[in-house]
């Protein structure tokens, strides 16, 4: 059992001496491949060290002057040679310390570089790699990098080559750049402001803002043209523009017209175009940027139409020239089919009408009942109303040629109807909700003036049955100035109207209006200021001769003192009284007024770079000669008469009503005085009056 034993273990001993030496064998082996291969790469390295000696007096200059970083390394990734630009971009220098490839691969690309590092070795190059490194301080940079094996004379590969070129500004401008395009892709898509792109009269690009606008698609856009959304008139002139944009002598412009909605509709849009131009000039395309201006266009004709009316009327004291003014503005407006006015007698109970747009020559005066037709019902209801079909409404009576829409509004008065508009139109639906409120505003405003022009024609009646009354007027004209007055101070109510209206509109658009509305606006103030003032002038004309203190001893002199503290006198301009002033009987507010109105003109109406202003009297046996001379403008001989009327004036002036002159001659009339000027061109004028001694 033992010797079993024994020779068992000898037998493992002598496979484990065997198996030993097989082992050492194969490590000798091993160990002589690997020392064959050293000696390979060692001589592989000294012809690559040579390969590289012969080409440095070749490539010295090259090597040196390149602008970008230049690397040469054994097929191990151990760099052999730098340049300068390569050793501050890795901050390594291989003249102080070993240099690896790998010590520079930013970890998130390293299987992006191994694969192209496989590729190199494949095919012998690689270009347009375009990864991060990471420099020996840490720092990331992006690089661009084109790298080639570098073969022997034997055609066997003993290194690579690589030029790097640091991107890492651009990638970040690059990177910023696409940013941006993002986020001017977002607000271009989110812009409240229609944006098309167009090339060659071509769309070729909208956002959702000008989708939604136009009702189209961004499919349906990109089978259109720019003349398939405009209309002919819009169209005409922005390609007057875009001539000359072409031709590089504009880059933008902008305009106002009309698109059309695929509806059929018409949106009416502020328009702005600029020119993308290639870096030779040469067109690119254009960006149209497009704001909707619709209702801005609607308030503003409405405005315009309300001012229209407003000035139409004014100064009108007949019921017929009133009704044909509104009836022809409206019918503008609403560029309607037709348009009357009728007038409504609470006492016979019936409706006249009173005008019809475009027959003031020839008026048919139909004559129907309140509660009769539409007109009719809507007079006995003081309700406005609005027939969308008036083949569906038993009250529609038609006179003449039949018409399918139809609006009615009341003229109200102090809680009474006095007249109705009414307007139709050939098609069905025409009318609408913002018609009916246009009408309404234009009822209110003109209602005053309505009723006034009424009261004057039933008066007229009237005063016509009472012959002393006629001679009476034809006389003094007392009810004519009585008359003026009423009305103009009358005028001031729908004045504030406007006024109101035009608050309303600038407060509910405010932020939405661009300058030219703005404009328009302080164009209606500046109106309302002067209709106002003109009031006033009238009002003050009316009122001469009435409640005067005739008896009153009024001294010329505290007069002239107190004129100069009130009137505004530039300070190029003189006032002197060449003589002292009398003391003379008469009512010191009219006789205040006649000498601040010819010193008032005699200031306003002065050119000169130094003016002067004398003011003398000379008293003569009944009466005092005044005269108020100046070295202004002067006038022209055939207005001396003309300029006494009122409402005559020879200069356009915001401060100038062509009221006071009139004034002036009525307080020198109401004195029995006489008045007259001796004037011409650029020689001044002197204005001479007489008073009678009391």
């Amino acid at each position: 059992m033992l010797d079993t034993k024994v020779d068992i273990i000898e037998r493992a001993l002598t496979r484990e001496k065997t198996a030993r030496k097989e082992a050492e064998r194969i490590l000798e082996n091993k160990s002589l491949q690997l020392y064959n291969l050293t000696e390979e790469l060692k001589g592989a390295n000294e012809k690559l060290e040579l390969l590289l000696e012969e080409k440095t007096s070749e490539l010295q200059g090259v090597f040196e002057n390149i602008n970008d970083a230049y690397v040469i390394m054994d097929l191990f990734g151990n760099v052999l040679k730098m340049n300068d630009i390569a050793i501050d971009l890795f901050e390594y220098d291989i003249n102080k310390e070993r240099f690896n490839i790998t010590d520079i691969i930013y970890k998130p690309d390293a299987k992006y570089a191994f694969n192209s590092f496989k590729t190199l070795q494949k095919e012998g190059v690689f270009t347009d790699y375009t990864a991060r490194i990471i420099t020996k301080t840490q720092e990331v940079k992006w690089v661009h990098v084109n790298a080639s094996i570098i073969y022997n004379n034997l055609k066997i590969p003993v290194g690579a080559q690589g030029i790097i070129r640091d991107i890492t500004e651009s990638k970040h401008t690059a990177d910023l750049i696409e940013q941006q395009k993002k986020e001017l892709d977002v607000i271009v898509e989110n812009s409240s402001l229609g944006i098309i792109l167009i090339k060659d009269d071509k769309i070729i690009r909208t956002n959702e803002a000008i989708q939604k606008l136009l009702g189209y698609t961004e499919k349906e856009f990109s089978k259109l043209t720019i003349n398939d959304i405009s209309f002919p008139e819009g169209l005409k002139e922005s390609k007057k523009y875009l001539k000359k944009m072409e031709s590089g002598k504009i880059d933008e412009f902008a305009i106002t017209k009309r698109y059309k909605k695929k509806s059929g509709s018409a949106l009416w849009a502020k328009t702005n175009v600029n020119a993308v131009r290639f870096k030779s000039g040469s067109m690119r395309f254009q960006v149209a940027l497009i704001e909707d201006i619709t209702a801005e266009r609607k308030n503003s004709l409405i405005i315009e139409m309300i001012n229209d009316v407003a000035k139409a009327i004014l100064g009108k004291i007949d019921i017929y020239e009133i009704a044909w003014e509104i009836a022809d503005n409206i019918a503008d407006y609403l560029n309607t089919d037709n348009c009357s006015i009728y007038l409504v007698n609470q006492k016979s109970k019936n409706l006249e009408q009173i005008a019809t747009y475009n027959e003031k020559s020839d008026v048919k005066k139909a004559t129907f009942a309140i509660g009769e037709g539409v007109a009719g019902s809507v007079a006995k209801t003081g309700e406005a109303e609005i027939i969308k079909n008036t083949d569906l409404d038993d009250r529609y009576v038609p006179r003449g040629k039949k018409l399918l829409s139809k609006i009615a509004v009341p003229i109200i008065s102090d809680g009474q109807v006095i007249g109705v508009i009414d307007s139709e139109h050939s098609k069905k639906n025409y009318y609408t909700n913002e018609h009916l409120q246009t009408l309404q505003s234009i009822a209110s405003l003109v209602a005053m003036q309505f009723k006034s022009a009424v009261n004057l024609r039933e008066r007229e009646k009237a005063e016509s049955k009472n012959k002393d009354l006629l001679n009476e007027l034809a006389k003094s004209n007392e009810e004519l100035q009585e008359y003026a007055h009423i009305v103009s101070h009358d005028l001031k109510s729908p004045l504030r109207s406007i006024n109101t209206l035009v608050n309303w509109i600038r407060e509910d658009t405010k932020g939405k209006l661009d300058e030219t509305s703005l404009q328009n606006f302080g164009l209606i103030e500046d109106t309302l200021e002067k209709m106002e003032q003109l009031i006033s002038d009238v009002l003050l004309y009316s009122s001469v001769g009435v409640n005067s203190n005739d008896k009153q001893t009024t001294d010329l002199n505290e007069l002239m003192k107190d004129l100069k503290q009130i009137l505004f006198v530039p300070e190029n301009i003189e006032i002197k009284v060449l003589n002292p002033l009398p003391k003379v009987q008469g009512d010191k507010v009219k006789l205040q007024q006649l000498f601040q109105n010819l010193i008032s003109n005699a200031v306003k109406f002065n050119d000169k770079e130094k003016g002067l202003i004398e003011i003398d009297v000379a008293e003569r046996k009944s009466f005092y000669q005044f005269s108020i001379k100046d070295n202004g403008i002067g006038i022209k001989k055939e207005y001396h008469e003309k300029i006494f009327k009122i409402f005559h004036s020879l200069n356009v002036s915001k401060e100038s009503t062509g009221v006071g002159l009139s004034i002036v001659k009525k307080i020198v009339d109401m004195y029995q005085g006489d008045i007259w000027l001796d004037s011409a061109p650029d020689k001044g004028t002197t204005f001479y009056f007489t008073l009678y001694k009391k």
